[in-house]
């Protein structure tokens, strides 16, 4: 009788923890998360002037970068020298002249990346100098200027005191907020850069974690849920013995 008792126990137990293994996150499970990380860097992404991102000087009024990203260029185009007297960067031979946002992008940044997950959510910060556009191609870009996407976030042609006024703009909590919610498949992040006053730093930066939380268990917590019920069915059939 006592080895009856002691694998109900047993069985129980075990069917509970596979139970609470199973539940979403929020509830105390294990669920399973792939994440797709989404940033700006020297070592990530391209643009269409030479093709390779750089790392620039920040202008002491850009916004501070988040852990992982950086302000990048296609060269040597943020605050080369700054002047205390002055409060302003000087420039240096990379900076580009201004343009309008109804014109030909002073550069355009690129980033593909592929979600493997069923569905990946998330938010994505876009800050530059002065401005840019957001845009989301699937698959690979042809034509170069983000046209053949869907436009996230328009640029904003109206300056504040370092860059646009209102987002996108440079300045810390002039961030673009762009929600995405995408499904399996390959997507080009496309930057459209505008800057327009020319002469003065010049730069983008961006950050974005999409994840997956659909809290689907993994193989190994179905396994485990299966031996549950098995040690559940073992016990039930002991005791009626």
């Amino acid at each position: 009788m006592a080895r009856v008792s002691g694998s109900r126990i047993f069985g129980c137990v075990l069917f509970l923890s596979v139970l609470i293994a199973g539940l979403p996150a929020q509830f105390g499970g294990v669920a399973a998360a792939g994440t797709v990380d989404i940033f700006s860097g020297p070592e990530s992404g391209s643009n269409n002037i030479d093709g390779t991102n750089t790392g620039v000087m920040v202008s002491p009024a850009w916004a501070p970068a988040p852990s992982g990203a950086e302000w990048v260029s296609y060269g040597d185009t943020g605050c080369n020298t700054f002047v205390v007297l002055t409060g302003y960067c000087t420039p240096g031979p990379a900076n580009p002249l201004g343009t309008l946002v109804t014109g030909t992008p002073t550069a355009i940044f690129y980033q593909t990346f592929t979600i493997t997950d069923a569905f990946d959510a998330g938010n994505l910060n876009v800050w530059a100098d002065d401005t840019a556009g957001v845009w989301l191609d699937s698959g690979t870009v042809a034509s170069g200027d983000g046209s053949t996407g869907s436009l996230l976030w328009a640029p904003n042609p109206i300056l504040g005191t370092n860059c646009a006024g209102q987002p996108i703009g440079c300045i810390a909590g002039m961030d673009a907020v762009v929600p995405l919610n995408l499904t399996t498949g390959t997507y080009t992040l496309v930057i459209d850069a505008y800057q327009l006053v020319g002469g003065s730093p010049f730069g983008v930066m961006y950050d974005g974690l999409l994840t997956n939380s659909t809290g689907t268990p993994e193989p190994a917590t179905l396994a485990l849920m299966g031996l549950g019920l098995a040690g559940l069915a073992f016990a039930r059939r002991r005791k009626r013995a």
